[in-house]
């Protein structure tokens, strides 16, 4: 080995070997630091010195901003029409025919069930299967609780619109794996339901007072509503009538195609009005004439 190169591996395993800086013999940086601290406890008075480690040694942590909704795999059982929107033991009824006809909860299908602020949302839990999901609005659920015979089922009743905007109330049935899971699906689902009405009603309330400010002040006084406010305050609880089925679809009509269409449809009716006097003219000139000519004198 070249001796450059060995000088070079010397001072490397001699630097190792050497002791850590200090201060004079005896005394180190961590020494002094710990009986800086131990003569003014004050200075860290809810921290003690076994925690002082990590306020220097910064660690990583993981924050979840936004939960996925919770997602349950389920057995759909069916549904069933009731008289009761609401109210303790309303489902008892309507759980034991469903029961009943799904022969104790063999003739289930499975499904995906996601509880979120917009109500509940079935898909299917097989891939490639050609069952239809279906999504239940939040503010259609009138009812929900786990069943007292069965535990392990999880009802809700739910508001159908039909034909000529009836009303008919069903309840329908899911077989969940295990009892404490259906208490915590309705638990879950009516939390989320509180908390999309009261947001609802504050945001209602909140229209309302600007409205009645628009009527007292005049628009051009009060400010127009930031964009990002009405893009944050959109609420889950109730959808938006466009998106609604019952509603029905306006399109905008321009005020100009108004006025040209009036003024088309004056034009035609004078149009035809004179057409009409032209024909009823030519009929009477018509009377007075004769297809046949005139006679030939007599003798």
């Amino acid at each position: 080995m070249l001796p450059w190169r060995r000088s070079k591996f010397v001072l490397v395993e001699n630097e190792r070997k050497c002791k850590g800086k200090s201060l004079g013999p005896g005394l180190g940086y961590a020494s002094l630091l710990a009986s800086f601290l131990r003569s003014c406890p004050d200075l860290l008075p809810e921290c003690p010195l076994e925690r002082l480690g990590s306020v220097f040694g910064g660690r990583r942590q993981k924050v979840e901003l936004n939960k996925e909704d919770p997602t349950y795999t389920v057995r759909y059982l069916g549904n069933a029409v009731t008289l009761h929107a609401k109210g303790e033991g309303c489902t008892e009824e309507a759980v034991g025919k469903i029961w009943a006809k799904s022969e104790a909860g063999a003739g289930g299908a499975k499904m995906k069930l996601t509880l979120g602020p917009h109500g509940i949302r079935m898909a299917p839990g097989e891939k490639g299967a050609r069952r239809p999901g279906h999504a239940y609005l939040l503010h259609r659920i009138t009812y929900c609780a786990a069943d007292r015979r069965h535990p392990k089922v999880f009802a809700w009743v739910y508001r159908h619109q039909v034909k000529n905007k009836a009303v008919v109330l069903r309840c329908h049935a899911v077989l969940v794996p295990k009892a404490a899971t259906a208490r915590a699906m309705a638990l879950l689902l009516f939390q989320t339901s509180a908390s999309a009405f009261n947001e609802f009603k504050r945001l209602k309330r909140q229209n309302d007072g600007r409205h009645v400010q628009q009527q007292l002040l005049g628009e051009a006084i009060v400010p127009l509503v930031p964009l990002r406010r009405l893009l944050n305050a959109k609420c889950p609880y109730r959808p938006p009538a466009e998106r609604a089925r019952c509603a029905p679809r306006l399109s905008s009509i321009l005020e100009e195609e108004e006025e040209e269409a009036m003024g088309t449809g004056c034009g035609t009716r004078a149009e035809g009005l004179g057409e009409r006097a032209a024909v009823l003219r030519l009929a009477r000139e018509m009377r007075g004439c004769s297809l046949r000519g005139p006679r030939p004198p007599l003798c």
